[in-house]
């Protein structure tokens, strides 16, 4: 990562959500949830191993099935790794969803990479992984980077629908099926991306007193 990118959006104290007020709450479908921005060394360990749950009961199998494998000490390792971040949902006390993601290089090009994204089960198919998903393309373009990436296993395919065919996410020049196209069949993932729209927000510009409201940047059905 470079020292440009850490410093000004890699300080644990960073308020990612200040400019997006209006996506602080989810309550849609029967839904009151709320959402933080969480740097990795400021989550409690408590608040850590429910995350880690989440994503043990969501993708353990998936992991198994992979040539990847399962490894609980190497996953937590890696949740922790190179200056992540966690969009926390809650209902109440409870973390119900979130994502794990980086401000990060990928081929000298300035990307927010999301290595994770979960949902519980009970709260699927009700909108909440999708709107995690519009949070971070806005914290992705208000910190200037240029695409959004993530990893989905290609023996998922309720994951390639979601951001495919629902998010419109295509194929990344970096995925094997461009990088490697004769051993394709070998990888069991897809590296997929979307190109995001800068925000003009200028050198001096205090993000938390420039509010983005969902008509003026969110561009989803949903959200107009």
């Amino acid at each position: 990562l470079s020292s440009g990118i850490n410093a000004e959006y890699g300080e644990p104290g960073t308020d990612h959500l200040a400019p997006f007020q209006p996506f602080q709450r989810y309550t849609r479908n029967g839904l009151e949830l709320n959402i933080e921005c969480v740097h990795f060394s400021n989550i409690s360990e408590t608040d850590f191993e429910k995350v880690f749950a989440l994503l043990e009961a969501n993708m353990k199998k998936e992991y198994e099935a992979s040539t990847w494998g399962w490894n609980e000490k190497e996953k937590k390792a890696e949740l922790r790794e190179k200056n992540p971040w966690f969009l926390i949902a809650r209902d109440s006390s409870q973390i119900v969803a979130f994502a794990h993601f980086k401000f990060d290089f990928d081929e000298d090009v300035e990307v927010l990479y999301c290595y994770e994204v979960q949902v519980v089960d009970e709260l699927r198919s009700k909108g909440v992984g999708k709107f995690m998903m519009q949070i971070l393309e806005l914290v992705g373009a208000r910190a200037a980077m240029k695409k959004i990436m993530i990893t989905v296993f290609k023996h998922n395919p309720r994951s390639v629908h979601f951001f495919k065919d629902i998010l419109k996410y295509t194929d990344d020049e970096t995925s094997p099926r461009y990088c490697d196209p004769l051993e394709e069949e070998e990888y069991c993932y897809e590296i997929m991306s979307k190109a995001l729209r800068t925000m003009a927000t200028g050198p001096k510009t205090d993000p938390a007193k420039e509010p983005v409201t969902l008509k003026s940047m969110c561009k989803a059905s949903c959200c107009k």
